[in-house]
């Protein structure tokens, strides 16, 4: 176990990491996260897919013309610069095929998945879907919908 001053491992999802930029539900809470992450009270962790996810969120909207490509540009410049740690997907595929398979949610979302199972956490999502997936396997509990996320972060001592 941790020392209790040491940071808390919190895994985030792409949809949370987009609400740190674009005004989106949940985008308060979204920011409580990157907060968190800035201050280090907690180390935000995500699987290195989270870069094209990201780029392609940013993309889509640029597509749907909601973002001009600079503001795209501007967006991916601040997420690359984010205190977010990211962890190679290769040692992540064996636990994210099996969470796939107990689940039936995509393997994309299974790494997120296995990444807070192996560093014994949770990851933060707004994905519904991903939740409801994982219900009544033995991942459900490292799932923390985006809404429940004061849960999931620290609280900060002499702070009320």
């Amino acid at each position: 176990m941790s020392d209790p001053g040491d940071p808390t491992y919190l895994v985030v999802d792409t949809n949370v990491a987009v609400k740190w930029y674009l005004t989106e539900d949940l985008e308060d809470e979204a920011l409580k996260v990157l907060e968190a992450g800035e201050r280090g009270d907690v180390t935000l962790l995500a699987p290195d897919t989270i870069e094209p996810e990201f780029w392609n969120a940013l993309w889509q909207r640029h597509m749907k013309a909601k973002l001009s490509l600079e503001e795209v540009r501007e967006y991916w410049d601040a997420f690359e610069e984010s205190p977010l740690l990211m962890g190679e997907v290769l040692p992540l595929m064996p636990l994210a095929s099996e969470i796939a398979a107990h689940s039936g949610c995509i393997i994309y979302d299974a790494l997120f998945v296995a990444l807070a199972e192996s560093e014994d956490t949770v990851v933060v999502t707004a994905d519904e879907k991903l939740l409801r997936a994982l219900e009544g396997t033995p991942y459900a509990k490292r799932g923390v919908h985006l809404k429940d996320v004061t849960n999931a972060l620290p609280t900060r001592g002499g702070e009320g």
